[in-house]
């Protein structure tokens, strides 16, 4: 286990470098002589630091350099990692050799067989023990159209014979990522045989498992709000969560392919960029997804950390890649001050969002937003859980893996917000059935409604003279035209025996059935009024008969007109004004009589008129659904127009007029629909 905790601390410091270039140390160079002692204990602890062995090192290429009696002496120490900020002072050509000298004291070690891991690797080498060639690590060439890097990541054999001292030379070569990643060496670590097998199998099978479900949740959680957002796209937080989950599971995914399967330096410098640029879609979508849940629209400060992010994410790869362009070997100091300052933007614009996101959660939650306790407490959930998972130990003596323990500590934010996610949809589930169910009994009740109120018109309908009355002297013709509801149109007509005709039209006021019970007791006393009765006596009756109902604010408007002869009189409650066509001038008269509903005040005055007719007059008597027609500009068509509308058409037949106000009504319509009744009696004298 401690092995496996140093092999993948090495390779941390080499994927490190490709981030952000540590700043050269101060420390002393390793000396130029010496030996490494190789000891029992420092392998099976894993305490001998490879990393600070007295490496010599000498470019270029020369065969003779991997015989172990070849004098070193000369030959520059350095860390085989060779990072960009350390190269030695001979410079790096791309090729070149490398020398360790050991000692074996221990007798136990000799001839044992131990593992050579190669901890991290760059380009190509070839491995050399005592001159004799043990390993080539990819293929190494004197130029890049030769060299084939790898990184072998499983561990090799390599035992040491019978005699004390020896020499590991290595033939390596870098062309291909020279100018691309930040460290451009390799790392060798020995260790017993066996523990590194079994180290080796363990993490890739655990890692292999791990990757497999720390990956398959989030994307699980992915595709189920993907979906309900296909089938409700509204819902445009499903889509950010799904961005969110599956961007997590990216990231999750990458990183395991990071540690265990990574084989050559171009796959981790790909491998880097993929994970910046998903943790830039992480803390994006995360931030969107936060303010479509609290906020009805996108708040400014969002497009300045998208502005901010975009920014960062090309900094970031064009940092990391930048000694593809312009990679200066003299100038390392402006190559950390610029990697440096990357990451520094990386953990600025990361503090930025975690700090806004909290503030967003905590906002809400104290404006008591729907849901928003259920964000706070998934938040806090790795901070509460560790202590939960500690008193569950300490109590119950049940011991909780590490394994275990990180996946529920992070997966437990997401699932409270999925969590969230689920009972919104489940209270719009609720929400649409209680509509349904509620639009479904409106239906009824309106069927019902429009049942009654059609039964009503038809009532209403019964209760008008199907048939003008035939006179020899008069001809009259009548007609309404409702609208959609029960209105309070009424006309009428009483005929004596010695030829006296009068004639009924009003008006209740509102429409409904309160309207049509008016009517109908209108119609009751107006049909049982004494024949011969004047007019104002017949009004008042009418009067005080609906007061008598109390029915609260409902009035009757109503003109009276009677026929005796050629003589016209007329009485007004309340009615738009009577038109007069008068044939031998030629020229139509308005009529407006004062007077107070029915219904209201009991002995208002009102106003009564006589005139005498000629041959071709006409009187047009109406309600107000015609002057108070709207157009689809909301204009109102009015008197005047009405009565240059009963003008034109004023010498022709009773019949000829209603047909052409009815024509004209529709045209000023213009598809609007008809909010009042229209009603016309017109009687012309013959």
């Amino acid at each position: 286990m401690k092995h496996k905790i140093i092999l993948i601390s090495y390779l941390i410091l080499a994927a490190f470098g490709f981030i952000a270039q540590a700043v050269a140390q101060d420390t002393e160079p390793v000396p130029v002589t010496g030996k490494l002692v190789l000891t029992l204990d420092a392998v099976r602890s894993g305490t001998m630091n490879w990393l600070k062995s007295p490496w010599k090192y000498h470019p270029g290429d020369n065969p003779e350099w991997a015989n172990p009696a070849y004098d070193d002496t000369d030959w520059e120490s350095v860390s085989t990692l060779l990072s960009q900020n350390e190269l030695p002072e001979s410079g790096w050509e791309g090729i070149g050799w490398f020398r360790l000298h050991l000692t074996v004291q221990d007798e136990q070690l000799k001839n044992m067989p131990l593992a050579l891991h190669v901890a991290y690797q760059a380009g190509a080498s070839e491995i050399y023990l005592d001159g004799e060639l043990l390993y080539s690590i990819g293929k190494v060439g004197t130029r890049k159209e030769e060299e084939k890097p790898y990184w072998e990541r499983n561990p090799q054999v390599i035992s040491f014979s019978g005699k004390t001292d020896h020499v590991i030379a290595v033939r390596y070569s870098n062309f291909s990522s020279y100018q691309r990643t930040p460290v451009l060496g390799f790392g060798f670590v020995v260790a017993p045989l066996n523990e590194s097998i079994k180290s080796r199998v363990t993490m890739v099978r655990q890692g292999t498992t791990s990757q497999m479900v720390w990956t398959a949740i989030p994307i699980f959680l992915m595709l189920q709000h993907l979906l309900l957002f296909f089938f409700y796209p509204r819902a445009r937080e499903n889509l950010y969560f799904a961005l969110l989950t599956g961007s997590i599971g990216a990231f999750i995914f990458i990183l395991f392919q990071f540690v265990i399967l990574t084989t050559s330096a171009t796959q981790l410098l790909y491998l880097i960029r993929l994970l910046i640029g998903v943790y830039v879609l992480i803390s994006l979508s995360g931030m969107l997804f936060l303010y479509t849940l609290f906020y009805s629209k996108l708040p400014k400060l969002f497009w300045l950390f998208l502005i901010g992010w975009v920014i960062t994410l090309l900094v970031s790869l064009s940092d990391i890649g930048k000694a593809i362009f312009d990679f200066d070997i003299t100038s390392v100091n402006s190559f950390n001050v610029s990697t440096e300052g990357t990451a520094y933007l990386l953990l600025l614009f990361t503090i930025l969002t975690f700090l806004e996101m909290v503030r967003v959660i905590i906002v809400a939650i104290f404006k008591k937003k729907d849901g928003a306790w259920i964000f706070g407490l998934g938040s806090l959930s790795p901070f509460i859980l560790p202590y939960i998972f500690g008193f569950i130990v300490s109590r119950t003596g049940y011991n909780i893996t590490w394994e275990l323990g990180i996946l529920i500590i992070f997966l437990a934010p997401l699932f409270s917000m999925s969590v969230y996610l689920a009972r919104n949809v489940s209270r719009t589930r609720r929400k649409l059935e209680t509509e349904e169910l509620e639009r479904q009994l409106l239906e009824v009740e309106n069927t019902r409604k429009t049942e009654e109120l059609e039964e009503a018109r038809e009532l209403q309908m019964s209760m008008l003279p199907q048939a003008p009355p035939e006179l020899p002297n008069l001809d009259v013709a009548f007609e309404m035209r409702p609208a959609t509801e029960v209105g309070g149109d009424y006309y009428d007509f009483n005929l004596t025996d010695d030829g006296q005709l009068t004639i009924a039209i009003g008006d209740a006021t509102g429409h409904g059935m309160n309207a049509g019970l008016v009517v109908s007791a209108v119609k009751s006393l107006f049909k049982t009024s004494a024949l011969g009765a004047g007019n104002l006596e017949t009004l008042e009756r009418i009067s005080q008969g609906i007061k008598s109902m109390n029915l609260k604010r409902l009035y009757m408007a109503m003109t009276l007109a009677t026929f005796n002869d050629n003589k016209l009189t007329l009485t007004n409650a309340g009615m738009p004004p009577v038109l007069l066509y008068q044939a031998n001038e030629n020229r139509v008269e308005e009529i407006l009589l004062e007077g107070m509903p029915l219904g209201g005040v009991i002995g208002a005055d009102r106003q009564e008129l006589t005139f005498e007719l000629q041959s071709g007059d006409t009187v047009l008597l109406m309600s107000d659904g015609l002057p108070e027609m709207l157009n689809p500009e909301n204009e109102m068509l009015d008197y005047p127009k009405t009565r240059e509308l009963f003008a034109e058409v004023a010498d022709k037949s009773p019949k000829a007029i209603i047909k052409h106000l009815f024509r004209e009504s529709t045209s000023w319509a213009d598809g609007e629909p008809q909010a009042d009744d229209v009603t016309f009696v017109v009687i012309k004298v013959k």
